[in-house]
């Protein structure tokens, strides 16, 4: 029978996924894994893999490519720094790249930082979490959430299209709000990893998937096919 320390254990899995832990910390929480149920060592696995294929879904949909004659530079400024911490690894890219620009002759205006999107707050939020369900028709839905911030990103990995004349819709179940609708899913946005944005959960309890007719229902119609639960 797993242990409550055991499950606390699952409380990690996404602060390590996300490399947001010391050395000191990533040491303790392998020892504890080594040691933990077959069962808690799987889902911590499951849930690291879940976040790190929504982080890579987020950053191939976010990636900007950099000037070609920068990227030595940042390249160099990244590698130098291979025992830091990504935060600092980050910041060493980030001052290369102004360096790369001023020494090219181009003008920087200063000007306060972009409001970061729902999504990078989501996954910057101190109470970020993950839930992840297969689907039976194939593949997984995932969704990285914060109840701090209101808000969560959903991936699905490998799922089929809607058939034709229909669509995926989520629905925000539980909670103050009633059953709510949380947008819909056409074939044509269908990928082998297809994120969307939930800006406004609420405090709804359970995210649910219906296949609905043309573009959406003001209600569920269709039968649920997957439920994740937003703890």
């Amino acid at each position: 029978m797993s242990q409550p320390a055991e499950f606390g254990l699952l409380e990690l899995a996404t602060p390590y996924a996300l490399d947001a832990i010391s050395d000191t910390e990533r040491t303790d929480i392998e020892q504890r894994l080594s040691r933990a149920s077959r069962a808690i060592a799987r889902a911590f696995d499951a849930e690291v893999r879940a976040v790190r294929a929504a982080m890579a879904a987020i950053s191939s949909a976010t990636a900007i490519e950099p000037p070609m004659e920068l990227r030595a530079r940042v390249l160099s400024a990244v590698g130098s720094g291979r025992q830091m911490r990504w935060r600092s690894r980050l910041l060493a890219a980030a001052a290369a790249l102004v360096i790369g620009l001023a020494a090219a002759g181009v003008g920087l205006n200063l000007r306060p930082a972009a409001t970061p999107t729902t999504a990078e707050q989501v996954f910057a939020a101190p109470d970020v979490r993950t839930t992840s369900e297969p689907i039976p028709a194939g593949g997984t839905a995932t969704v990285v959430y914060s109840r701090q911030k209101a808000a969560g990103v959903l991936v699905m990995n490998n799922v089929a299209p809607p058939a034709p004349g229909t669509v995926y819709q989520m629905w925000l179940f539980g909670g103050n709000d009633g059953t709510r609708s949380a947008g819909t899913i056409n074939a044509a946005a269908v990928s082998s990893s297809t994120t969307a944005v939930l800006p406004n959960l609420g405090t709804s309890t359970t995210l649910v998937f219906t296949v609905e007719p043309g573009d959406g229902s003001p209600q569920p119609t269709g039968a649920v096919f997957a439920k994740l639960p937003l703890k």
